[in-house]
């Protein structure tokens, strides 16, 4: 059915949870797993002149610690992944969450995406935007989502 799936984790427990059910899938196939993080560089105004060198030291201090956390997170989902018996592929890419789980998911071919929901609503969409939302919309392969608790407020 699938050859390979892309687990999306952001850190959250929703990430978490997205991660676990992504290793539940694949072990049960037998395929193999690729974990990714997205650096959302849109979401710190500072990093989007990034691309205009030099770098001042404010911006590659944020890029840095951004960095940092990405690199905790896929640690966490590596050990995650080898308490589970699975073995996994780790990518960290730069950009917009959505734009690049796909692109992701297109270049190693994956026949499933899993990304978490953080149950945002229509009103938290309008104006954060939504990863889970833009990869159902855009993807071309099947996608799980695993659902968090909608917020009230």
């Amino acid at each position: 059915m699938f050859r390979s799936i892309l687990v999306a984790v952001d850190g959250s427990d929703i990430g978490q949870r997205a991660l676990e059910q992504g290793l539940a899938v694949a072990s049960a196939m037998e395929i193999p797993v690729h974990v990714v993080h997205i650096i959302q560089t849109a979401a710190y105004p500072a990093l989007a002149l990034s691309d205009l060198p030099p770098p001042d030291v404010a911006q590659q201090a944020l890029l840095d610690a951004l960095d940092r956390e990405a690199d905790e997170i896929l640690a966490d989902a590596e050990r995650t992944a080898a308490a589970a018996g699975v073995p996994v592929t780790i990518h960290k890419q730069l950009g917009h969450p959505g734009a690049e789980i796909i692109a992701l998911a297109r270049k190693i071919g994956a026949g499933l995406i899993v990304v978490g929901s953080h149950g945002k609503g229509r009103l938290g969409r309008l104006f954060l935007g939504s990863t889970s939302s833009y990869v159902v919309d855009h993807a071309t392969s099947t996608v799980m989502v695993v659902r968090g608790e909608p917020r009230t407020s």
